[in-house]
């Protein structure tokens, strides 16, 4: 545990969607800070997800976090990580290592805008 935990050297954040209805009635979303974490974020390679079965025609980029288990992250939220965001296809317990969370993130859709706030 303690190796993983040298490394959790990048801070992410995980942002959850708000619908309310605005002042004419219409429905209107926003994004907000759910919780922020430390992480060891690692790219994965084409091959490695050609052989966890992946669409290898997918062309966005992908990413493995591993944060400390805590608050869990939900597929329906978003991360922000150096400026960019990214959508989250999988959450998962680490294997080999009790206490920690696995995440799988891709390149959001580039129609999507950001609207996170600011801390």
């Amino acid at each position: 545990m303690g190796e993983i935990s040298g490394r959790l050297s990048e801070r992410v954040r995980f942002e959850g969607r708000d619908d309310m209805r605005g002042a004419a009635g219409n429905r209107v979303s926003n994004w907000t800070v759910r919780f922020e974490r430390w992480a060891l974020v690692e790219p994965v390679r084409r091959s490695d997800a050609s052989a966890d079965g992946a669409d290898t025609r997918h062309s966005a980029r992908r990413w493995r976090l591993t944060i400390r288990d805590g608050m869990r992250p939900t597929l329906d939220m978003r991360l922000q990580w150096r400026g960019a965001t990214f959508r989250l296809t999988g959450v998962e317990a680490a294997p080999a290592e009790p206490g920690w969370l696995v995440i799988w993130a891709e390149d959001a859709d580039s129609g999507e805008r950001p609207h996170a706030q600011q801390p």
